[in-house]
């Protein structure tokens, strides 16, 4: 039994997920912004309780050794530096919207979705290129599985089924079963949703393997960020089973593996800190 459907079709079901929230969109107004305003940053993440509350625990936890408690979102911007407030603040709010949709518990997908997050800063950080969009990229590449969960529960629980008895990647079963993958359909949401371009190519392109796309070295990046991830076990996904790592994408990526793998203790420590400051 199948139910197959278009991108058309289900993205007109967008308003099954909550809208992003306020600061996300001024957060990725910043990206890449090394000169954004302190004071204009923690204007607006105070209007948002959630993200204060981890910034703070996230400023209070570092600074062990310094004087005082943290106690302003200024202090803690000042204290964790802008580009960490912003990948904080994303984070919460986007996972404290979509923490759950029913009937899907989401918190597997996002322990997941910030480990190829954290993974994504660092390849893109050895190979020059985006760290903030790389960031983005990897923490929204599963948004689609997430809409195509409300668009349809039943047909999106036997591409799970599926997937776990075939032990094989998803897109292809997702073809098979309902006509689209999650990484098109999510890729059509950050549009919609007036994300940035580039991260919605890289959403959309992350399953490089299964695309004929134009070179898309963002979307190569997330790409070899997922398959880290998997390898470094990171959020102790249930789909245990490394995917393939694209030849092509390393190749455009010039990646020196032997050196690479020194980065692997610091991905851990930073993606145990993330797990903490998010409260996942």
């Amino acid at each position: 039994m199948s139910s197959r459907f278009t991108i058309e079709q289900v993205l007109a079901r967008a308003d099954a997920l909550p809208a992003l929230p306020q600061i996300v969109t001024k957060i990725l107004e910043m990206l890449g912004d090394d000169d954004a305003n302190v004071e204009l940053l923690s204007t607006h993440i105070v209007n948002d309780p959630a993200v204060v509350g981890h910034i703070l625990a996230a400023a209070n936890a570092g600074a062990l050794g310094a004087s005082g408690h943290v106690d302003s979102v200024r202090q803690a911007i000042l204290l964790l530096g802008i580009s960490r407030v912003r990948d904080i603040t994303l984070a919460t709010a986007v996972i404290d919207r979509f923490r759950t949709v029913p009937p899907f518990n989401a918190r597997g997908l996002w322990l997941h979705s910030v480990g190829v997050a954290v993974c994504a800063q660092d390849v893109a950080r050895t190979v020059r290129l985006d760290v903030d969009a790389a960031y983005t990229a990897g923490l929204l590449h599963d948004i689609g599985q997430l809409l195509l969960v409300a668009f349809d529960p039943e047909a999106y629980a036997r591409v799970l089924e599926a997937r776990g008895l075939r032990d094989t990647d998803i897109v292809p079963i997702e073809h098979e079963l309902i006509g689209v993958d999650h990484a098109q359909v999510g890729g059509a949401l950050a549009r919609f949703w007036k994300l940035p371009e580039a991260v919605a190519d890289a959403i959309a392109g992350h399953h490089v393997s299964y695309r004929n796309d134009p070179e898309n070295e963002l979307a190569d990046v997330v790409h070899v960020a997922e398959v880290l991830s998997h390898a470094l076990d990171l959020g102790g996904c249930e789909d245990s089973r490394v995917p393939e790592l694209s030849d092509l994408s390393c190749a455009r990526l010039d990646i020196d593996w032997g050196q690479f793998v020194e980065h692997f203790p610091r991905i851990e420590a930073r993606f145990a800190n993330a797990r903490i400051a998010l409260g996942i």
